[in-house]
């Protein structure tokens, strides 16, 4: 007999509300009557019927109505524990290690916030998440506003500076501001916003410091300039983190508005006197940017938070994936740009990619959503793993058609200016295909498989360069081969990186207790 398999006589203290808790249902069943000379065996028997309910889906609608909104899974966990549970009874009540492994489990079935617990009318809704879907959108224009500055700071740095300043100051920048980010959302799933105020804040501030550490390194060797543009990169970079953290990207805009106006005028019309406008001001606005920031992530006044219950120290092993992330990501761009910042026609093969992140973002947000609606149309399993897995595919191809679109228009315009070549095409092509990889990173990120991303760049890099040595065309190794067979190789290296995102997704994707 099993727990949920009762059949027992009715008694005064044996009733029907423990079966109501646990959401099976109780009903009346009358037993054979006996015959008249059986004494004692007339009155009737109540059948409780077989109740298989899966507790952590009583577990899931108990937190709810609270965590409807949830943030995370650490979320749910200081909520689990609020209410008493602890790593014994999610072990003995629920058949899981620990009460983490518990919390993330009841995240995944919690699914996307219902309807009904948006306290805002249905037109009012509908107009925040629209909103919100182009605010998401609109990272990718914002990605590339410090770009406008570039020709202008290329002309005063100089080349060489240049590659190395920009190589270095923005892979820390990229590292730092992933593990700040990551460990400040951790921090608000904890509800602990004013923590993770202080986290990004103390970031944005210490920043800019280690550009100018890294500045003085480089100061003897090539001047003050460069020095400066390292500190207002990484300044940049930490400032945009913290108003897309706080949603104010239209903070960001304005801020940065004069310096994409004076960097195009000195694109378009040249000299030494815009020149030094357009360095200046993208300094200024950068300074601006970075104030706003600051601002942005003050804590409210007179907030309490609960005391914490863990410290962010079990999180080491995540926070190290994304700051391994980050910096396989950073060596994934910029070993392939760097050696051509003095081609233009090659360089801007980036850009459709820039603007288009901030679409492939918005795709990986819905992800989550299709496939629990998947979950309610598949009857067996191998139905739900086909139609993830058409998701997937419907969403990388429309990751790779906005760029593909912005890569065309950008190509014709090349042409247009006689500035087209092989290489440049090759190049833009390799970037539109690096918007499906991303896609399928970001997949691969939120189910925490940060040591598979890590080792698959790695692998591309090095087939990459390795390559390239034997054919006498790897510009990182000081040779100087064909630029088009080049280009050619690292559009290969990302063709072969999609596969093995793909081949990183194939054990995890189609596990329908995620989408639950």
């Amino acid at each position: 007999m099993t727990p949920g398999d009762r059949s027992v006589p009715p008694s005064p203290d044996d009733d029907a509300e423990p079966a109501r808790q646990r959401g099976g249902t109780v009903t009346a069943e009358a037993a054979p009557e006996q015959d008249a000379d059986q004494p004692g065996e007339t009155e009737r028997t109540i059948l409780l019927p077989r109740i298989s309910t899966d507790p952590v889906d009583d577990l899931v609608e108990r937190v709810r109505p609270r965590l409807g909104r949830a943030v995370d899974a650490l979320q749910v966990a200081a909520a689990l524990e609020a209410d008493g549970h602890t790593d014994r009874t999610a072990q003995v009540e629920y058949g899981y290690s620990d009460v983490f492994r518990l919390a993330s489990e009841v995240f995944w079935r919690m699914g996307p916030p219902s309807p009904v617990d948006d306290q805002a009318g249905p037109s009012e809704a509908t107009g925040t998440h629209r909103w919100d879907g182009l605010r998401t959108i609109a990272h990718g224009p914002l990605y590339l506003l410090p770009g406008a500055a570039f020709p202008a700071v290329l002309a005063v740095v100089g080349r060489p500076g240049l590659v190395l300043g920009l190589v270095m100051a923005g892979t820390l920048g990229w590292v730092y501001s992933g593990v700040a980010a990551y460990s400040a959302y951790r921090l608000l799933g904890l509800r602990r916003p004013g923590s993770a105020s202080r986290v990004l804040r103390m970031a944005a501030l210490t920043g800019p410091l280690l550009g100018v550490l890294l500045g003085a390194v480089m100061l003897p060797h090539h001047g003050l300039p460069l020095a400066v543009m390292m500190v207002c990169q990484l300044a940049y970079q930490m400032a945009s983190t913290l108003l897309v953290f706080y949603r104010r990207e239209s903070w960001l805009a304005v801020a940065m508005l004069p310096a994409l106006l004076s960097g195009v005028a000195y694109l378009v019309v040249g000299g030494p006197a815009l020149r030094r406008s357009a360095v200046t001001v993208a300094a200024v606005c950068v300074l601006a940017t970075l104030a706003a920031a600051l601002w942005a992530a003050r804590p409210a006044a007179g907030a309490e938070e609960p005391a914490p219950r863990h410290p962010l120290w079990p999180e080491a092993s995540m926070l190290l994936g994304v700051a391994g992330y980050g910096l396989c990501s950073a060596g994934l761009l910029f070993h392939a740009q760097a050696p051509y910042l003095d081609r233009l026609d090659v360089v801007v093969g980036a850009v459709p990619l820039f603007l288009s992140m901030g679409f492939v973002e918005w795709r990986t947000s819905r992800f989550p959503a299709a496939a629990i609606a998947a979950t309610r149309r598949a009857r067996r399993p191998d139905e739900f793993v086909a139609e993830v897995w058409r998701t997937v595919g419907r969403d990388v191809a429309a990751c790779l058609a906005v760029p593909a679109v912005l890569g065309a228009a950008l190509l014709a315009g090349l042409a247009h200016a006689k500035m087209l070549s092989a290489a440049g095409t090759v190049m833009t092509v390799a970037h539109v295909a690096l918007a499906g990889a991303y896609y399928l990173a970001f997949l691969l990120t939120g189910r925490g498989r940060y040591g598979w991303l890590c080792l698959s760049i790695a692998l591309v890099v090095a087939l990459h360069v390795g390559v390239g040595a034997l054919l006498g065309a790897a510009p990182l190794l000081g040779q100087h081969g064909s630029v088009f067979v080049d280009t050619s190789l690292y559009l290969g290296s990302i063709v072969l990186l999609q596969a093995l995102f793909a081949l990183g997704l194939l054990p995890v994707i189609g596990q329908v207790r995620h989408y639950r």
